[in-house]
């Protein structure tokens, strides 16, 4: 059973704003871009994985989660994946790796060759310890004391040498389904009841990493985020607002909601909160009472009282 999906980070959505509402000559464009494109990939690789793992549906009682990031003496750790079975939990770790891979064990390291360009990476596996160690801790504070073991599945099908075989498993996602299969249930630690129990306290606990409002925390000034409501249809930006809809001067595109990503990306970019003054200013309607309109129509929440009143999410 599934407890708990995986959705689109929030990371990821506030990147895009940023990348459609940014000055192409920003500084910082192309790592921003680049950034976006890395996310984009792992994300992807996460959601193959998803696709491969839904054919694992043993006749035994156990629970999936997607994307979970729990806190343990103060610090959070963050899991791809986590299976919980009678006999012990299962972490995965995704990768989305391009080229040649080849797996170290003394040290432990991952070795990418893409196109003759060879690269050291950061270690899926001494990661992967890591969040053993911090779950491990969360549950015995839970009374649980449960095996933990890691899987890391590479989303995609690289050419992988394992110079010498690790003791953390290492596959192809569409291999895990198989190699789960292949390891039967030989004694029962945790009870149908019990792994349902710690399944909806993860899934109570996980905390979404919020990185919002990205000016403040990728240090960008507010001036530098470009406004105006940009068209679903051309990508254009600057729509105006004229006979109760949106309409594009270029594409000749209207709708009457053409505004709702506009709010999205203010509370990406720029603030928890916008007033009648910022969003008129934002998407450039000079109207009070139309600003007023919108804002009342945009699914958020009023708080304050007239002048000083402000939305939320």
């Amino acid at each position: 059973m599934i407890y708990k999906k995986r959705s689109e980070p929030l990371s990821l959505l506030g990147l895009q704003s940023l990348i459609n509402r940014l000055d192409r000559n920003n500084k910082n464009f192309n790592s921003f871009e680049e950034d976006l494109r890395k996310r984009k990939a792992g994300f992807g690789g996460e959601m193959n994985f998803d696709k491969h793992i839904n054919e694992f549906r043993p006749s035994y009682p156990h629970g999936f989660l997607h994307d979970v990031c729990l806190k343990h003496n103060g610090i959070y750790f963050q899991m791809d994946s986590i299976l919980i079975m009678p006999a012990g939990i299962v972490l995965f770790e995704i990768k989305n790796l391009g080229g040649k891979i080849t797996v170290k064990a003394n040290p432990t390291q991952f070795i990418q060759d893409n196109n003759g360009v060879r690269k050291v990476l950061q270690s899926p596996i001494i990661e992967l310890e890591r969040k053993k160690i911090f779950l491990d801790g969360w549950l015995k504070e839970r009374g649980v004391v449960i095996p933990i073991i890691g899987m890391i599945g590479l989303a995609y099908t690289n050419e992988l040498y394992i110079e010498e075989e690790t003791a953390t498993e290492i596959a192809f996602t569409h291999e895990l389904p198989i190699k789960l299969f292949n390891n039967p249930i030989e004694k029962e630690l945790v009870s149908k009841n019990q792994i349902r129990k710690i399944a909806i306290e993860m899934k109570n606990e996980h905390q979404e990493y919020n990185p919002f409002p990205l000016t403040k925390t990728m240090q960008i000034a507010p001036e530098e985020i470009i406004r105006g409501v940009i068209c679903p249809s051309c990508n254009r930006n600057g729509m105006k607002w004229n006979l109760r809809k949106w309409q594009c001067t270029q594409c000749s595109y209207s709708a009457t909601d053409c505004h709702l990503p506009l709010l999205d990306d203010w509370f990406y970019l720029i603030d928890n909160k916008i007033n009648n003054r910022q969003f008129r200013a934002f998407s450039q309607i000079e109207d009070r009472s139309i600003a007023k309109r919108l804002l009342k129509k945009s699914h958020l929440t009023m708080m304050g009282q007239r002048s000083s009143s402000f939305y939320i999410k």
